[in-house]
């Protein structure tokens, strides 16, 4: 029998073995932070690394689940649904919500999960000129509790490592926007605005011409983002257990898929 423990930083390089094991990119520095702002629980075999996920709680309400890998020699032992039960009990919230390939939906089907929407990754070089509507934050307080009310769970302690984490946040009349390194390319996320048009507007300043990233589920957005030299990829299931609280309308983009 696997033994189930907490991650601790000494795991990442075992994480990131994992990740790349199941050819998924390492991604050190995002493993790093969501284990800063997350709980994270690993399978053991022996000395070895066999299954993972990161459980990250908003407040009271609401848990975040990530990173469930499960080495390719031990699949089939019901050892993702047993991490990831594991860590839904230890956050113990009314609402959890992850991001789901068409693989994994059918077990977070069985654990109570539901698709809610469609999301894809957009991923190139944005052909578009900075906007100049944006302007680094200031109130850092304000924009978290505007985080607050568009997702509906207290954000403040992921918040207080992102502003550390993020290569930029900057805010406008419309919304804000943040972008993070990761493994060489910038990941714009969460883009939070009042319209379609802010959004873009955000993107088109946080993007500024090199490789990027962006997320999104509006199809306006998503649009734009592929006649401007940004295709999506792939897409995915955002799937949610328990009542889905905020106003998500305006979510245009998540911080990342592990945090929504």
């Amino acid at each position: 029998m696997e033994t189930l423990r907490a991650l601790t930083r000494s795991d990442l390089p075992a994480c990131t073995a994992l990740a790349v094991g199941r050819g998924w990119p390492p991604e050190e520095a995002k493993w790093a932070f969501l284990l800063r702002v997350g709980r994270g629980f690993g399978l053991f075999d022996g000395d070895r690394l066999v299954g993972t996920t990161i459980a990250t709680r908003f407040g009271d309400s609401h848990t975040a689940v990530s990173m469930v890998l499960v080495a390719e020699s031990h699949g089939g032992r019901g050892l993702g649904r047993r991490v990831v039960e594991h860590a839904l009990a230890d956050a113990g919230t009314p609402e959890a919500s992850l991001y789901a390939t068409s693989f994994g939906k059918p077990l977070y089907e069985k654990l109570g999960f539901r698709s809610v929407e469609r999301v894809a990754g957009h991923f190139g070089v944005l052909d578009v000129p900075p906007s100049g509507v944006s302007r680094p934050v200031v109130d850092r307080a304000g924009l978290v509790a505007r985080d607050a009310a568009v997702f509906g769970a207290d954000r403040s302690a992921m918040w207080a490592e992102l502003f550390g984490f993020a290569e930029r946040v900057v805010v406008s009349e419309g919304g804000f926007a943040a972008g993070w390194r990761n493994d060489g390319r910038l990941v714009v996320g969460p883009v939070v605005a009042d319209s379609v048009e802010a959004a873009k507007a955000l993107v088109a300043d946080v993007a500024d011409g090199g490789p990027a990233r962006v997320d999104v589920t509006d199809p306006e957005l998503a649009a734009w983002l592929s006649a401007h030299g940004m295709p999506a990829r792939f897409e995915v299931d955002r799937m949610v257990r328990g009542p889905q609280g905020g106003d998500r309308r305006q979510l245009f983009a998540p911080v990342m898929q592990a945090l929504g």
